[in-house]
This record gives C-alpha cells, sequence and structure tokens, in this order.
C-alpha cells in the first residue's frame, strides 16, 4: 500500500503519515472486508480518501482532492508500472555491484533512515563528506540503471 500511497504523496514521510492512517482505518473497518474479494484493491479505496484528507489539511497538495487528477496519476502509474519494476530491478542489480562500504552507506541512509551524522560518525567522515559521498553514489546508479535500462531496450 506503501508504493501505492508514494505515487499520489511523493514524501515519503507524509506517505507514511497516510498509510498509517490508512491502516487505523482498515483495521476499525476489517468487519466489512469481504473475504471473496481482493484485498488491495479494497484497502488502496481507503487510502485514496485518506489522500484526499491528507490534501485538505496541506495547501500544497489540494490537487489530490480532485477525483479526475486522482484517477489520472493512478492511470499513469499503472501505465509506467512495467518500467517501473524493471528499474527496480536494475537498481537491485547496480546496489549489488557496489562495494560493502558503498552499499552500508545507502542501505544506511535510504532502508534504515539514519541520520546524516550518524553515518559520520559511522564512517569517520564528515556530514558534508557523507552527503558528497551519498551524491556521487545516487549519480552512479542512476547512470547504472540507466545503462541498463539501454541494454535492455527500455526506456533511459
Amino acid at each position: 500500500m506503501l508504493r501505492f500511497v508514494m505515487g499520489l504523496v511523493p514524501c515519503m514521510e507524509e506517505a507514511r503519515d497516510v498509510v498509517q492512517e490508512t491502516t487505523a482505518l482498515l483495521w476499525e473497518r476489517r468487519a466489512e472486508f469481504d473475504r471473496a474479494r481482493p484485498f488491495l484493491p479494497w484497502a488502496c479505496g481507503f487510502a485514496r480518501m485518506k489522500v484526499r484528507e491528507f490534501a485538505r489539511r496541506r495547501a500544497r497538495w489540494h490537487f489530490l482532492e480532485d477525483d479526475e487528477w486522482v484517477a489520472l496519476l493512478e492511470r499513469r502509474r499503472a501505465e509506467l508500472e512495467p518500467e517501473l519494476d524493471a528499474r527496480r530491478e536494475w537498481l537491485r542489480w547496480c546496489l549489488e555491484k557496489l562495494g560493502e562500504p558503498q552499499r552500508a552507506l545507502i542501505t544506511g541512509y535510504y532502508f534504515d533512515e539514519l541520520a546524516v551524522p550518524e553515518l559520520g560518525e559511522r564512517t569517520g567522515r564528515s556530514a558534508e563528506a557523507v552527503y558528497k559521498f551519498l551524491q556521487r553514489l545516487r549519480r552512479a546508479l542512476f547512470d547504472c540503471v540507466n545503462e541498463q535500462a539501454a541494454a535492455e531496450g527500455g526506456a533511459a
């Protein structure tokens, strides 16, 4: 469900808040769920509702209150899903090609959500050096994914 919400609310922290609110609502409404039907579409319906509530609270996201915009975003995400899936696989492959120190930094920052100063302490680098190193790693991963896309005929 997080991927679905991230397609509408690209800020990770805000998307997680929406998912948490959605999960609480799903728990409250669990008795209404028909087990003969797929869960994800049912859950995404509630997520859409929570995205709209989120948009009403945040001025910059008001366009998400419009059902047509949300439907357009959902259709576009569905159209791009095969390419995005391929890019995720290429990213995994590119991450595996990194050395252990580089992979540990990426993992610490993006997956473990460690703060840059903490990563600096762990690696013996200044916060500025960590930021620059992450910037170079992001660029290297971006280039690697695009090279894979070009090699396999995907969009770059």
